[in-house]
């Protein structure tokens, strides 16, 4: 019985799940075709023809687990943020861990930084962004408050913290809703 060719869902899975994996254990630099195939039970050669590069490799297996987002509008910006960050879900893979792989390998791999860019970071933030502007046009954040910071923080508080028991409810009521009670704009 042959194996299952890479292009089968459940076998391209198995190997995004490694490359997610190795990616967090090793970091970016560290990171390579052989510790995936030897994870994936792949041959490195097969790995090759499909991605030429660790950065289009690491790219898709991100991009196969991102997690079907909503646009909530709730209202407040605090319970829009609440329905966003739940959607991201439990990770299922060490989110710290990628999230500090990607930070290392950006800055050393252009290729890397711009499709990360184009195709993770855009997923994660364009709701946020459409919360924030909403929360303005409602008096809940200033116009003069800096949306690309803001949700930086979220998300990196979110991704720093994602093992955390209680980690939405602790940003959304331990952090953001302090920090808007703190606006009066209108």
């Amino acid at each position: 019985m042959g194996r299952t060719p890479l292009d089968a869902p459940e076998r391209l899975q198995e190997v995004f799940a490694a490359v997610l994996d190795v990616l967090a254990e090793v970091g970016y630099a560290r990171f390579n075709m052989d510790l995936v195939a030897g994870r994936a039970r792949a041959s490195k050669a097969s790995l090759y023809q499909r991605w030429p590069s660790k950065a289009r490799l690491i790219t898709d297996a991100l991009r196969a687990n991102l997690p079907q987002l909503p646009q909530p509008d709730e209202g407040a910006f605090a319970e829009d943020v609440r329905q966003i960050i739940r959607a991201w879900g439990e990770p299922p893979f060490d989110t710290a861990g990628i999230f500090l792989g990607l930070l290392e390998g950006s800055r050393q791999d252009a290729d890397l930084a711009s499709l990360r860019e184009e195709h993770v970071d855009r997923a994660y933030t364009e709701h946020l962004r459409v919360a924030v502007d909403r929360a303005k046009a409602r008096g809940e954040l200033p116009d003069s408050l800096d949306t690309d910071f803001l949700i930086t923080a979220l998300i990196s508080t979110f991704v720093l913290r994602s093992e955390d028991p209680g980690v939405v409810e602790g940003i959304v009521d331990g952090l953001l809703r302090p920090l808007l009670s703190t606006f009066r704009t209108k």
